[in-house]
């Protein structure tokens, strides 16, 4: 069984006694109606390989298994299904850009881990990465900025960029061909330095605001208090929703300080109109503005747990969990019947290095969120990456992998049946996959480090990336 060597691990595996020389081309495919959306039957025997699914999408994953088997191997019969319903990662295209081809090559190994959703984050205080038709003083003013400095990574001169429609569509129908639904990202009201670039009067001051040239959390952030606001993000998001076909937008909705907020005329008569208590709860209401807007449009919302601070924000709302001390999202869903993306920050990001989070400290993560009484509610898993120090494809690959297909496995892989060793293993073996794909993973000796290692990088990525880091202004 360990020659298969197949990540993610399936469900059951059964060998059959003997050996097949498997050669994909010479598959037979079939739709069964009993078997379940994403399930399938892969069996390789004396008779030949045949791969029975639910559905095409479950019949595509049934593929990916057999593409990890090619050559000689046992006979076998693989019955499989996912443990969660979303199982995604998140690129941020807004502090480092990627080509569109680098783009695909990410599908192509999230597609080949059974992957299912593709979180493209496109809009932040570094830059607005979405032409829009619209209102193209988005694009054309908030795409830029003076200069990148972030941590050590520093960069002089102009750093600008944004993807065309025509390359939008591109990558909406490449994923689709490969069962994969983009997530875009508008992310609101907070990290909207690019956006009131370009729009300064939809600010609570109406004062320039330059495109940050940092990472941070800023105070200048959308005015809640001004129907302009909502005129202008309506008009975007409804040039992202003819791009994007997906049921669900992502709208942020993270580290938003609200000091501007308690300084604006238009904020506080807007919290009196409402019957508002405070400003938390002037967020939650500005969000669910856009969760109706959106529902108008037969769209849903997810947001990061941030947004549920208020105690407003609609139940109809997907929550994504990255840093919840406070247990929100774990209220949420207990109490409302929320459902919850799990992109725990200290165990999933993957932006920050193997000495402060080893391959093991991303596998082991369980899922299941403690306090969540309803497994349900867990709607799956995603690993994120964050580019404020990452600025070329090949060390993103060296960052995302084996961390990326971690992370899939524990979208796919019941618990139960997932071994960190063995997984170190397998992935050894896929990694030939990856290197058909043109991605290079991180080399093994540095996936897990020892504990002195660990103290020594998490120290050194601190002083270079965090002391270093600018005011913020």
């Amino acid at each position: 069984m360990d020659r298969l060597g197949i990540v993610p691990k399936p469900l059951k595996t059964e060998l059959l006694g003997g050996e097949i020389f498997v050669d994909p081309s010479d598959a037979v495919f079939a739709i069964e109606e009993n078997l379940g959306k994403e399930e399938y039957i892969l069996t390789a025997d004396k008779n030949g390989i045949r791969i029975s699914g639910g559905s095409e999408q479950a019949v595509f994953y049934g593929k990916q298994t057999l593409l990890q088997m090619r050559g000689d191997c046992p006979c076998v019969r693989i019955t499989d299904k996912p443990a969660h319903e979303y199982r995604g990662f998140m690129l941020d295209c807004v502090r480092h850009m990627f080509s569109v081809d680098d783009i695909k090559k990410l599908v192509d190994a999230a597609a080949s881990l059974k992957m299912n959703r593709f979180h493209w984050h496109l809009t932040d205080d570094q830059g607005f990465r979405i032409w829009l038709n619209r209102r193209p003083s988005a694009t054309i003013e908030g795409s830029v900025r003076k200069r990148s400095e972030f941590g050590s990574l520093k960069e002089e001169g102009e750093y600008g960029g944004y993807y065309t429609e025509k390359q939008m569509r591109e990558i909406v129908d490449y994923c689709a061909e490969r069962f994969i639904t983009v997530i875009p990202e508008f992310d609101v009201p907070g990290h909207c330095s690019a956006l009131l670039h370009a729009y300064p009067d939809i600010g609570c001051t109406e004062k320039p605001v330059e495109v940050k040239t940092h990472q941070g959390i800023f105070e200048d952030i959308l005015c809640a208090g001004k129907d302009k606001t909502f005129e202008i993000v309506f008009d975007i998001l409804e040039e992202i929703l003819d791009i994007f076909p997906s049921e669900y937008i992502h709208i942020g909705g993270d580290e938003a300080p609200k000091t501007k907020w308690k300084a604006c005329p238009d904020c506080q008569k807007r919290i009196r109109q409402a019957g508002l208590k405070n400003e938390e709860e002037l967020q939650g209401w500005f969000t669910n503005e856009i969760i109706s807007f959106l529902k108008s449009k037969g769209r849903k919302a997810i947001v990061w747990n941030e947004s549920l601070k208020s105690g407003i924000v609609g139940n109809d709302a997907t929550v994504q969990m990255w840093m919840d001390p406070k247990k929100h999202s774990v209220d949420f869903a207990n109490t409302r019947n929320g459902k919850v993306i799990v992109s725990d920050f200290f165990h999933y990001y993957c932006d920050y290095p193997y000495s402060m989070t080893p391959l093991n400290k991303t596998y082991n993560y369980k899922a299941i969120v403690k306090g969540i009484k309803n497994p349900d509610n867990i709607y799956g898993v995603e690993a994120p990456i964050w580019t404020e120090f990452i600025n070329s494809f090949e060390h993103l690959c060296y960052m995302f992998f084996p961390r990326f297909a971690a992370v899939a496995e524990s979208g796919w892989t019941v618990e139960k049946n997932k071994n960190a060793k063995d997984f170190c293993e397998r992935f050894r073996c896929y990694s030939r996959i990856l290197s058909n794909i043109g991605i290079t993973a991180a080399p093994p000796h540095e996936w897990n480090p020892s504990p002195l290692s660990r103290a020594v990088g998490t120290i050194g990525f601190t002083r270079k990336n965090v002391a270093n880091k600018p005011k913020n202004k």
